[in-house]
C-alpha cells in the first residue's frame, strides 16, 4: 500500500470531516433504538470478577506515571540525579 499524496491526505481528512459525525449519529441512534437488556448488563459487569488477576498494589494514575518515567530517558536522567 502505497503512502497517500498531501492532497489525497487533504481530501481523506474533508472526508472524515463529513462522515465521522454522521457515523457517530448513526452509532448513538442504534444504541439510543436498543432495549436494555438487563442479562447482557450483568454479564458485562460480572467480567472484572472472573478475571485471574493478582490484586492491584497500587492505583492506575501513579502506576501510569511509573511507566512514562521508565519510557522517557530525558525523565530519568534528571530523576537519577535527585
Amino acid at each position: 500500500m502505497r503512502t497517500p499524496t498531501q492532497e489525497e491526505q487533504k481530501i481523506l481528512i474533508r472526508q472524515w470531516d463529513v462522515t465521522g459525525p454522521l457515523l457517530e449519529k448513526i452509532r448513538r441512534e442504534a444504541l439510543q433504538g436498543k432495549e436494555y437488556n438487563w442479562k447482557e448488563v450483568d454479564t458485562l459487569l460480572s467480567l472484572g470478577d472472573h478475571l485471574d488477576l493478582p490484586p492491584r498494589t497500587s492505583e492506575g494514575i501513579v502506576e501510569m506515571q511509573r511507566i512514562f518515567m521508565k519510557a522517557h530517558p530525558r525523565l530519568r536522567e534528571k530523576d537519577s540525579s535527585k
